[in-house]
């Protein structure tokens, strides 16, 4: 796993990459990227070091790119903002960009997935986050049972609280549900993969099995989170999962 080196133009690359103003609304940080995804042959999806997400449009199809050494992107004081000039280097080829367009979490997740399950084989992902190692999947979408520590019924959907340790950071989860789920009786949930490792993305199979456990009492009145029980249930429900993204990072 090689890390992401970026050149800056006209530009001391000893600055500091934090605390700096980007130029427009759009741009991002390309010293402080510290994951990047290459979806299709002509776009990439960046995240930085704040949590900060953007789509990145190439001007021409590069297929691999993030496959080759040593991927450096270039920009003007080491900013990424679709301006001229601007490119992805790698190897013996530079791939200029065309556009740079600010992604939330959940479309961010929901193309990474999709682009995920279109492909036969997995693009290299390079991630600089230490943080990552040991997860099977990329957090931007999927989260693992084993880290949750809380939950609650949000207005959007189910929201689980997770050990950042595990999740590369993220703390808070959204899980996007299909299906009549009964959460305001239930005290436990339970994540369940569809292919069995334990990770949920949204993929087929993936489900919540919401429960109340015998003689539990009423957590109406519980907290902003639940905390997650193990004991035997008397009633159960069952829900499709559709998304997973972080709320934030």
């Amino acid at each position: 796993m090689r890390p992401i080196w970026t050149l800056g133009l006209l530009a001391a690359l000893a600055l500091p990459a934090t605390g700096r103003e980007p130029p427009a609304p759009q741009c991002i940080d390309g010293r402080a990227i510290a994951e990047a995804h290459q979806i299709d042959p002509q776009t990439l999806l960046l995240r930085d070091t704040q949590g900060d997400r953007r789509r990145l449009t190439l001007a021409d199809a590069c297929p691999g790119l993030l496959d080759d050494s040593a991927p450096a992107f270039v920009g003007w004081e080491g900013w990424l903002c679709g301006r001229d000039g601007e490119a992805v280097r790698a190897a013996d080829r530079a791939c200029a960009v065309a556009a740079v367009a600010p992604i939330d979490a959940r479309d961010y997740a929901a193309l990474l997935r999709e682009s995920r399950q279109a492909m036969r084989t997995l693009d290299r992902v390079v991630v600089q986050d230490r943080r990552a190692r040991g997860f099977r999947g990329t957090p931007d979408y999927c989260v693992a049972s084993r880290w949750l520590r809380s939950w609650h019924d949000g207005p959007q959907g189910l929201e689980v609280e997770v050990s950042p340790r595990q999740a590369a950071g993220h703390r808070r989860y959204r899980i996007e549900l299909h299906g009549q789920c009964d959460m305001d009786r239930a005290d436990t949930v339970t994540l369940v993969s569809g292919m069995g490792t334990g990770v949920v993305c949204g993929h087929a199979g993936d489900h919540a099995v919401f429960s109340r456990s015998t003689g539990a009492t009423d957590p109406s009145g519980a907290s902003f989170m639940r905390t997650l029980g193990s004991t035997g249930a008397a009633e159960r429900t069952r829900c499709q999962v559709t998304r997973v993204y972080p709320l934030e990072r």
